[in-house]
């Protein structure tokens, strides 16, 4: 990715048209490739860089970000919060921390590799409360030591069916699970 992509984050939360949501703190945007039917960002006014800037100070922020994401999915899409998935990527391509909110069906048209997979549904992807308890126990966030988990095998995120190949694992969704074909 180049260094110029890595900044559009920063370019769509200033771009009026993409904004959703904003107030003095945050601003909520699409996912403009999005891996769920629902999938949102939440990203802080403040010049965040990603996970590894945090420090115990920003614990309300990350409390606030997921506060107001959950309440505009929730109150957008009809959605409780059990039926989303919200948290923060360990190692990010993007200039800005951002919280994603996005529905458990991974049915987005963007899903389509097993490391888009991976990244919502291993250790790759921190909920708010760890990372609050890290902040607050040892000062900074835990991360995996590398990105090697996004290249294993995709686990289905309601049994314990493995496959390398994500037009499998979508099959499986849909005849075992019933996640309806959307993708």
């Amino acid at each position: 990715m180049t260094n110029e992509a890595r900044n559009n984050l920063i370019l769509s939360m200033n771009d009026p048209s993409n904004i959703l949501y904003s107030d003095e703190f945050v601003v909520i945007v699409a996912d403009q490739y999005p891996k769920s039917e629902h999938h949102y960002l939440v990203m802080p006014k403040e010049d965040l860089f990603d996970v590894r800037s945090l420090k115990e100070r920003h614990i309300p922020k990350l409390i606030y970000m997921e506060l107001k994401g959950l309440e505009y999915v929730m109150r957008t899409t009809g959605l409780f919060a059990q039926d989303l998935l919200v948290g923060y990527h360990a190692f990010t391509s993007m200039n800005r921390l951002h919280l994603h909110v996005l529905s458990k069906d991974f049915c987005g048209p963007h899903m389509r590799q097993p490391h888009q997979w991976n990244s919502f549904n291993t250790e790759f992807f921190i909920p708010t409360h760890k990372i609050i308890s890290e902040l607050q126990s040892i000062g900074h966030a835990v991360l995996p030591p590398n990105k090697k988990i996004l290249h294993q095998p995709v686990q289905c995120n309601k049994c314990d069916f493995f496959t390398n190949e994500i037009k499998h694992l979508k099959l499986h969704l849909k005849m075992v699970h019933y996640v309806p074909q959307i993708f």
